[in-house]
């Protein structure tokens, strides 16, 4: 496929699959850094099957393949400082060099050609994140992470049906509140979507705030700030007027394939509350069980970057808006403006 800041008008990306190949130099999120271990571990990121495992305590993030006769590495093993194929046994150290092939006689050259694809992967916030390509863009920024006055509470990842950017335009779509989150986020005796103010662009992030309401998780009036970091990561803050009590969310999503996400959610805040963190954890985990069904049966499921392609009203539809030309940026240029 031709990069997409080349993509002739003709072959124009309109969804997300389109932007796979400008998203390769992005840093995914994909898995925690407690759940690699020096037994391999696969998982995927954008359609590409990878490995993750530790040598000498580093993440080291391969191709899943063994390049000789295509069996995964995720199948074998990791032993004295090596990853080692289940098939054929043959070694690889952190750089992808194959140092070893038990076939072949100790005097005999290996072949130069027998390598390991490696990717980039650093840890940061106790997340594993990989850039299958050329970084063009820092990891997102979470400076609270190293910030004593906060508690945080890194909720177990879980996968959802859908796409990346169907999961993050959901988690800041306020008008969903009073209906999918009755009597947590929001009153279906009062739909209306406050004012969105302070919308702009710093680099790789969109930024916006918004004056909220008193709601279960936050008793007290607060306003809402947001960074989402392109492609897919939200850093909200809600600040409790008058006062620096903040709850803070950092949100990224993996996007595995086409169809598949895992969603990242760390949730903390600076101060004591008069609620419980088990139950505040609770009604967290309940308000993503209730947007499962909604993004996991959206159609079409990859996100419209076209902005032809569905209704958008002005005002509540403000942050879409804005999100989809963001990521469309990548690859398409569309200015349809709503209605």
């Amino acid at each position: 496929m031709v990069p997409s800041s080349h993509v002739p008008e003709t072959q124009a990306p309109r969804t997300e699959r389109d932007l796979w190949p400008a998203l390769r130099s992005y840093w995914h999120c994909v898995a925690t850094s407690a759940s690699v271990s020096d037994i391999p571990r696969a998982v995927e990121l954008l359609g590409e099957r990878l490995v993750l495992f530790r040598l000498s305590g580093r993440v080291v993030c391969f191709r899943d393949l063994c390049i000789h006769r295509g069996s995964p590495l995720s199948l074998g093993r990791v032993q004295n400082g090596h990853v080692v194929c289940a098939y054929h046994g043959r070694q690889y150290d952190a750089d992808g060099t194959c140092v070893r092939i038990p076939a072949l006689p100790a005097t005999r050259a290996i072949p130069s050609k027998a390598r390991a694809q490696v990717f980039k992967a650093q840890e940061r916030y106790g997340l594993v994140w990989v850039c299958l390509g050329e970084p063009r863009a820092d990891i997102p920024e979470f400076p609270e992470y190293e910030d004593s006055t906060y508690q945080f509470d890194l909720v177990d990842p879980f996968v959802r049906q859908c796409t990346a950017a169907r999961a993050i335009e959901n988690f800041v779509d306020q008008a969903h509140f009073p209906f999918v989150h009755a009597g947590i986020l929001g009153d279906p005796a009062h739909p209306e979507v406050p004012e969105i103010e302070n919308f702009v662009r710093v680099g790789e992030e969109l930024r916006f705030a918004w004056d909220a309401l008193p709601n279960a998780l936050e008793p007290v009036a607060h306003r809402r700030t947001y960074r989402i970091t392109r492609p897919f990561t939200i850093h909200q803050r809600k600040i409790h007027i008058g006062t620096d009590d903040t709850t803070l969310l950092f949100f990224t999503v993996t996007p595995n394939n086409a169809r598949v996400s895992t969603l990242h959610l760390y949730y903390g805040r600076n101060f004591t509350g008069a609620m419980d963190p088990a139950r505040e954890r609770a009604s967290v985990l309940l308000i993503a069980e209730q947007d499962k069904p909604i993004i996991e049966n959206q159609r079409p499921e990859e996100l419209p970057l076209d902005l032809a392609a569905e209704l958008h009203i002005k005002g509540p539809d403000a942050i879409a808006v804005e999100y989809r030309r963001f990521m469309a940026e990548l690859g398409m240029n569309v200015d349809a403006p709503p209605v």
